[in-house]
């Protein structure tokens, strides 16, 4: 009889279909928002884009608002008014930001399937300070990292500054 187990389970899994096991993206891309700052709703459009662009290069979008004030209904009201393509939830503990070490909003964290960081920093140089809007934005490093890695090539740089709204730091 303990065969007949044996066999029974055999023929269940060979009835799974290879699909069925969910492959981990080959990176996630942890964007920190705030829906009160100017050049992080700038930013969503590109966003969305580069998530729609590269989704179907294994990788992966997750939005956090990172503020104290950020409730589920907030963060759907912000994704809807600024047609966020991505997951986006209320980091209102900060817990989500410090952990990575995001310090404004826009900022980017862009970890690999093992969460080793890859790159962090700016989405591009639109801004080259708080106020100061480029009239030509000349670098793109989310994109670049993220063309690099649905190539298979090294990511460079593998950080920026970025420049953006402050996200406070954690009370002791």
């Amino acid at each position: 009889m303990g065969s007949m187990k044996g066999i029974i389970l055999f023929c269940l899994l060979a009835t799974v279909p290879a699909t069925a096991t969910k492959e981990l993206p080959i990176a996630t891309v942890h964007i920190f928002l705030k829906e009160d700052c100017p050049i992080a709703r700038y930013h969503t459009k590109t966003l969305s884009k580069l998530q729609e662009s590269y989704a179907k290069e294994g990788i992966a979008f997750r939005g956090y608002v990172s503020t104290s004030k950020a409730s589920a209904q907030s963060v759907a009201a912000f994704k809807a008014k600024f047609n966020i393509s991505f997951a986006i939830e209320p980091d209102a503990s900060l817990s989500k930001a410090h952990h990575l070490g995001a310090k404004v909003t826009p900022e980017v964290v862009v970890l690999d399937r093992d969460g080793k960081t890859l790159y962090q920093g700016r989405i591009d140089n639109t801004y080259a300070d708080f106020g100061k809007r480029r009239r030509v934005t000349t670098s793109h490093d989310l994109r670049d990292v993220l063309e690099a890695l649905a190539r298979g090539e090294a990511v460079e740089p593998k950080s920026t500054k970025a420049i953006g709204c402050l996200i406070p730091i954690a009370k002791s």
